[in-house]
């Protein structure tokens, strides 16, 4: 029961905050990570944006003048990546089948990247938070920002992930709690 129980942490993120313009990156820096994974679809944009807001660009502008290194993960296609990567100047690896890791490992091994350095920044517990706790990598948890534009699957991680929290406040109420995870999840 209790290795029952543990399982359910690598669903919890290090921090929650409710966007990725609420992130302190100058804190993040301080602590020493110089990597940010950020996920694309309903972190950075919803579904329905095609390319980054005047908002983004700007906040991925300041992030990368504080020197950091920015790539963007994502389960979707090299075609809806395309403008992210032109206009923001970063490296995208598309196509990932998040949380499976085999793409993600090849595509860290090719680029060098230290994952103790790197923060995750995404907006799903059952990809993002989980994929970055199989990397030993320390995860930020932000709201969708537009979960109507959902697509079917995604909408079945979010049917998991509330049961998953659920389990979570339960088992780890302290975790929880310290988290301010009521504020996206409600009582459950």
């Amino acid at each position: 029961m209790v290795m029952r129980r543990k399982k359910l942490l690598k669903y919890l993120p290090y921090e929650y905050k409710k966007s990725i313009s609420d992130i302190d990156y100058l804190n993040l820096k301080t602590l020493g990570y110089d990597t940010i994974f950020f996920d694309l679809d309903n972190t950075i944009a919803d579904y329905e944006t095609h390319s980054p807001t005047s908002v983004a660009i700007d906040l991925f502008k300041t992030i990368k003048d504080l020197g950091f290194k920015i790539y963007i993960l994502t389960n979707n296609t090299k075609k809806r990546i395309v403008k992210f990567e032109s206009e923001l100047g970063i490296k995208c690896f598309e196509s990932l089948r998040k949380p499976f890791t085999s793409k993600l490992k090849r595509r860290i091994r090719e680029h060098n990247i230290e994952t103790s350095h790197v923060i995750w920044i995404g907006d799903q517990v059952v990809t993002d938070v989980r994929c970055a706790y199989t990397f030993n990598i320390d995860s930020i948890l932000v709201d969708p920002i537009k979960p109507s534009t959902e697509k079917w699957y995604t909408k079945i991680n979010r049917f998991f992930e509330r049961r998953l929290m659920k389990k979570i406040k339960k088992n780890y109420p302290l975790e929880y709690n310290k988290l301010g995870l009521d504020e996206r999840y409600g009582n459950n």
